[in-house]
C-alpha cells in the first residue's frame, strides 16, 4: 500500500520533509497526501509510530516503539511482496538481493525472502541472468552454495543505480542498508553539494542533482562494505579542470564524515561522474568548437527535415549547456536515467528520431551507443523549439475574417475572445450572407458554420460560437497543422482522420513476428508507391535502435526519416497480440507522412495517448471488426480530447 511506502520513505529520510516533496515522490496531489496522512496516523497508533506535522516545514516520522515499528516494516514489506505478482518486480527484487549480498544465496533462501515458490524463482533466474549480461556481470552458480553475481565493481554500481531508480524498495530494508542510512546524513551532504556547485560556478538540473546524490550515496555505501574499484578499473584521467577542486572537496567531506579511504580509481570515478553531469558556466568561451558543431548539425537537421532550428539561437544556447556534459557522459559510460522518458517518448515521438540524428552528427566517429533516456533529454529541447514556433504562428495573421451566424452578443463575444488570441490582428465579423464581402485582403477565415471551402481561397478554421480555453488552444493547433499541410478547410482532427484509409486498415489474426509483420506491411506501402523506396528498411532500422511500442500495447513505428509520396497510416489491429522484447503489441500505427510534418506527427501521438488513457481500451479493441467501427471509435476519442 502507498501509505506504508510513505512511512518507509520518511523513515529513510530521517528529517522533516515538505508535503510537496512527499507528494512529488509518490506522484499524488497534496490533497491525496493529506488523506493518506490520516490513514497513516490511524495505523501508527498500534504500529509504534506517528507522523508529526511541523508548522511551516513539513512532516517528520516519530517512532514511539522501536520493536512495534520494526515489526510493522517487516510485515508491510512481506505483504507487498505477496501482493506483487509481477514477474518484473520479482526479478528486480532478486537482483537487488544478489547484488547487495557478499555471500552465496540459495534458491530456497531467495524464495523464502520473496515469499514465492521455488519453481517461480527458478523460472525468474533466466531473466536475472539476462540482466547480468547486459551489465557485463555473471550469475555464478556453485553446487551446495547457491548463487552469486560476479563482475567488476563499476558494473555492479551501474546495475544497482538502474534498479534503485526504478523505485525498488528492497535494498532500503536490508539490514546493512538500514544501518548505513542511520549513519549517513543525506541532508548535510545535499547542503554541502549545493554550496560547492555555487562556489565552482556550475549548473545542474534537479533531476541530475538527485542522480549525483545517488551516485555519491551508493559509492559511500559500497566503500563502507569494502566493495571498491580495482586498479584495473582506473580511468587514467589526466584532464585538469574545474571538477578537480569539486572532487577534492567532496572526497575530503566523505573522508572527514565517514572515514573513507579513496584509491586513485575511486577518485577518478567520482570526478568523471561529476564531469559528465555538471555544466561549467564560466568556461563557455572555450566551447567555440562545440558551438560550431551544434550550428552545423542544426543546419543538416533543417535540410533533412525542412525545419528552421538553426535560426533559433535560444535553442542553440540551451543545447550547448546540455551537450557539453552529455558528450563527456558518452565517453565515460555514465549515461543518465530519465524519469520522464515514457511521457517524452510517447508525446514527442515526432522529434525523437530528429534528436537521435542530432546526437549522431555531434558524435561522429564514435561507436558509443546512446541510451533512450539521454535521447529523451535532447528531444525535449527540440520539442520546446517547435512549441515556441507554434506560438509565433499566431502573430503571422494580421487580418482575420470571422463568420458567426448567430450575430448579436455571441458574435461580439467571439470577436473579443479571438482578439485575445490574435493580439496583433484586426478581427472582423460577418454574417453568412456576407461571405462574398470576404476578399483576399484577409489572411484567415474562422467560421462557426459549415462552408463549401472549395470556393474560398483562404485558410479556413472551424470553431464554436462560444470559446473556452481548450477551443482557443485547438485554433492554435489547427493553424500550425494548416501551415504544414496547406489543406484549407480542414481542422487538425480531420487532417489526422484523413490519414486512415480503408485500403490500409486490416485485422490480423496471425501469430507473426513483430518485425516481420512490420517489414511486410512497409514493403506493401513501397509496392503501391505510397511510400518511397527504402521505407521498409528505414522503419526496421528505427525499430532496432529503439522500439516504438508504447503503453497499453500501442505501437507507432515510423522510418528514421519521413518522406511519404502519399500520407497514410497503415493500421493493423492484432486480434492475437504479439510480444516483442517483453512488450505486448495490440495495435500498430505504421506512420508514413512527409518529412516536414512534425506537428502532424505530434497530433498522431496525441491520438495514441488518448487511446492509452482510455480505461475501456481493451474492450473497445475487442469490439472493432471493421474500418468503420475503428473510425467511429477514434472520432469518439477526438470528441472527448
Amino acid at each position: 500500500m502507498r501509505q506504508e511506502r510513505i512511512v518507509e520513505y520518511l523513515y529513510l529520510q530521517d528529517q522533516i520533509v515538505t508535503p510537496q516533496k512527499i507528494a512529488d515522490a509518490f506522484g499524488i496531489s497534496e490533497r491525496t497526501l493529506a488523506n493518506d496522512i490520516k490513514l497513516i496516523n490511524a495505523i501508527g497508533k498500534s504500529a509504534g509510530f506517528a507522523l508529526k506535522r511541523i508548522r511551516g516545514s513539513g512532516y517528520q516520522l516519530v517512532i514511539v516503539s522501536e520493536v512495534k515499528f520494526q515489526s510493522f516494516l517487516t510485515d508491510s514489506f512481506h505483504d507487498e511482496l505477496i501482493d506483487s505478482t509481477s514477474p518484473e518486480q520479482r526479478i528486480k527484487s532478486s537482483l537487488i538481493v544478489l547484488l547487495f549480498s557478499e555471500d552465496f544465496i540459495t534458491l530456497q533462501e531467495l524464495a523464502d525472502y520473496l515469499v514465492v515458490s521455488l519453481s517461480t524463482i527458478k523460472t525468474d533466474m533466466k531473466k536475472v541472468e539476462a540482466f547480468c549480461k547486459k551489465y557485463q556481470l555473471k550469475l555464478y552458480s556453485k553446487a551446495h552454495y547457491g548463487l552469486k553475481i560476479t563482475g567488476s565493481e563499476m558494473q555492479k554500481r551501474k546495475a544497482i543505480l538502474d534498479l534503485l531508480r526504478k523505485n525498488i524498495k528492497l535494498p532500503m530494508l536490508t539490514e546493512k542498508y538500514q544501518e548505513f542510512n542511520r549513519i549517513f546524513d543525506e541532508a548535510d551532504l545535499r547542503n554541502f553539494l549545493q554550496q560547492q556547485i555555487q562556489l565552482n560556478h556550475l549548473k545542474v538540473s534537479d533531476i541530475v542533482f538527485e542522480n549525483v546524490m545517488q551516485h555519491i550515496k551508493l559509492l559511500s555505501f559500497r566503500m563502507l562494505q569494502h566493495n571498491t574499484l580495482s586498479d584495473e578499473e582506473n580511468f587514467n584521467s589526466q584532464i585538469q579542470d574545474t571538477y578537480d577542486q569539486l572532487t577534492k572537496n567532496l572526497l575530503q567531506y566523505l573522508t572527514d564524515h565517514y572515514q573513507l579511504s579513496f584509491s586513485q580509481s575511486e577518485k577518478i570515478y567520482l570526478k568523471e561522474q561529476l564531469r559528465g553531469k555538471f555544466t561549467v558556466l564560466k568556461n563557455q568561451t572555450d566551447n567555440h568548437h562545440l558551438v560550431d558543431k551544434i550550428h552545423q548539425a542544426l543546419k543538416i537537421i533543417d535540410r533533412r527535415y525542412q525545419t528552421s532550428f538553426s535560426n533559433d539561437e535560444e535553442l542553440a544556447n540551451a543545447l550547448l549547456m546540455h551537450v557539453a556534459p552529455l558528450l563527456q557522459r558518452l565517453y565515460t559510460g555514465h549515461q543518465l536515467e530519465n524519469p520522464l522518458i515514457e511521457d517524452i517518448y510517447t508525446q514527442y515521438a515526432n522529434v525523437f528520431s530528429l534528436a537521435l540524428t542530432f546526437i549522431d552528427l555531434l558524435n561522429e566517429g564514435s561507436d558509443v551507443k546512446i541510451s533512450k533516456d539521454e535521447i529523451g533529454y535532447v528531444a525535449i529541447y527540440f520539442a520546446a523549439s517547435l512549441e515556441k514556433y507554434a506560438n509565433q504562428v499566431v502573430d503571422d495573421y494580421q487580418k482575420i475574417a470571422v463568420i458567426c451566424a448567430t450575430g448579436g452578443g455571441a458574435s461580439y463575444l467571439l470577436k473579443v475572445n479571438l482578439e485575445r488570441l490574435f493580439a496583433k490582428a484586426e478581427v472582423t465579423t460577418f454574417a453568412l450572407n456576407e461571405i462574398s464581402r470576404i476578399g483576399n485582403q484577409y489572411d484567415l477565415l474562422i467560421s462557426t458554420v459549415p462552408l463549401e471551402t472549395d470556393q474560398i481561397d483562404l485558410p479556413v478554421i472551424f470553431t464554436k460560437p462560444i470559446l473556452n480555453a481548450k477551443d482557443l488552444s485547438k485554433i492554435e493547433k489547427d493553424l500550425t497543422i494548416l501551415r504544414e499541410s496547406q489543406k484549407h478547410g480542414r481542422d487538425a482532427n480531420q487532417i489526422v482522420l484523413d490519414l486512415f484509409k480503408e485500403e490500409w486498415f486490416r485485422l490480423s489474426y496471425e501469430n507473426s513476428d513483430y518485425l516481420t509483420l512490420l517489414q511486410n506491411e512497409a514493403v506493401k506501402l513501397e509496392k503501391f508507391e505510397v511510400a518511397k523506396p527504402g521505407f521498409a528498411k528505414s522503419v526496421l532500422e528505427r525499430e532496432n535502435l529503439i522500439d516504438t511500442i508504447y503503453q497499453k500495447g500501442i505501437a507507432g513505428p515510423h522510418p528514421m526519416e519521413q518522406g511519404a509520396t502519399k500520407e497514410v497510416i497503415n493500421l493493423i489491429l492484432l486480434k492475437n497480440p504479439l510480444n516483442y522484447h517483453g512488450k505486448e503489441v495490440k495495435i500498430i500505427f505504421l506512420i508514413n507522412i512527409k518529412k516536414d510534418h512534425l506537428t502532424l506527427h505530434k497530433e498522431i501521438s496525441h491520438l495514441m495517448i488518448q487511446m492509452m488513457d482510455d480505461p475501456e481500451l481493451n474492450n473497445q479493441l475487442a469490439k472493432i471488426n471493421s474500418y468503420n467501427e475503428f473510425i467511429t471509435y477514434i472520432k469518439s476519442l477526438m470528441k472527448e480530447g
